[in-house]
């Protein structure tokens, strides 16, 4: 054990505080601590080890929170939370096929779950599938409506499947909760559906939010770029355009983008230079779809 969480675990055993209070307090890398020193004594504790597991995931730690969640449903493979636990770290490390496996399921076992029709949503959500998981996101916000991230997920969900009335009034409603900072996702979303509805005025505010939130994401800026387009500002458009191509250069919407606006500009050298990297880019699909 090294030095620093021993000295957090010395000072919890102190104060009197055990493991599941200082989770449950939000002091996860104390939690983390005082559930090792549980195993230490008692290995074969599912219960210690899954508190280990849900302290691993709050710390951003999804592989080694895996590990120890697998340890404990093998050893309480009822227990539907540490199922869920489990399912939320294979969800954050990327391993879709393990979070499917575990979630269907759940799911089968108990359709009405707040949780596992989250955990559901989202895997639809990451997986492309906005249809199916605007509904499993809509079914677990019916019986736990205070799930912020289900609800960001929702929102965006309805408008890449084409519900874009419900996707605005959700968008809308989430982004006038001041009292929890806006998701960028979320934010741009409804730039988007604004802008698809000509509604460029009202969505230019928004882009501004997203970047001054988020100056360094070049999909904020793109969508800056678009709007100051729409309305006829060129130069800031231009600016903005090549902004987000500085931060990423790899995204074609933004260098289609960019190319058009240098010809409304007039500049046909720059807008040469972009339809050539275009054409090197469906070059490089074309080659790879061959193979």
């Amino acid at each position: 054990m090294r030095l620093i969480p021993l000295l957090m675990l010395l000072a919890a055993e102190a104060s009197g505080q055990t493991a599941d209070q200082l989770y449950s307090q939000g002091k996860y890398a104390e939690a983390a601590s005082a559930y090792r020193q549980l195993l230490y004594n008692s290995p074969n504790s599912a219960d210690a080890l899954a508190g280990l597991g849900r302290s691993l995931l709050r710390l951003h730690r999804a592989d080694e929170a895996a590990a120890w969640l697998s340890k404990a449903v093998q050893l309480k493979p009822a227990d539907v939370e540490m199922k869920q636990a489990l399912a939320r770290s294979f969800l954050d490390m990327g391993n879709a096929g393990g979070a499917q496996a575990l979630i269907e399921s759940l799911d089968e076992s108990d359709p009405h779950n707040a949780e596992t029709l989250f955990l559901l949503g989202e895997l639809m959500y990451r997986s492309g599938f906005y249809e199916r998981a605007a509904q499993a996101l809509g079914e677990s916000l019916a019986l736990h409506p205070d799930n912020p991230p289900a609800r960001n997920f929702h929102a965006v969900s309805l408008a890449k499947s084409g519900h874009l009335a419900e996707a605005e009034a959700a968008c809308k409603q989430l982004l006038e909760d001041h009292a929890k900072p806006a998701d960028l996702d979320v934010l741009l979303t409804y730039v988007q559906v604004l802008d698809e509805g000509g509604r460029v005025a009202e969505a230019q505010p928004y882009a501004e939010a997203a970047v001054r939130e988020q100056p360094d994401n070049p999909v904020a800026r793109y969508w800056q770029a678009r709007l100051l387009f729409r309305s006829g500002r060129l130069e800031a458009a231009a600016k903005e355009a090549e902004q987000g191509i500085a931060l990423s250069p790899n995204l074609p919407f933004a260098r289609n983008l960019l190319l058009e606006i240098y010809r409304k500009m007039g500049r046909q050298e720059d807008a040469e230079r972009q339809a050539a990297w275009l054409r090197e880019y469906n070059d490089r699909l074309a080659t790879r779809g061959r193979q």
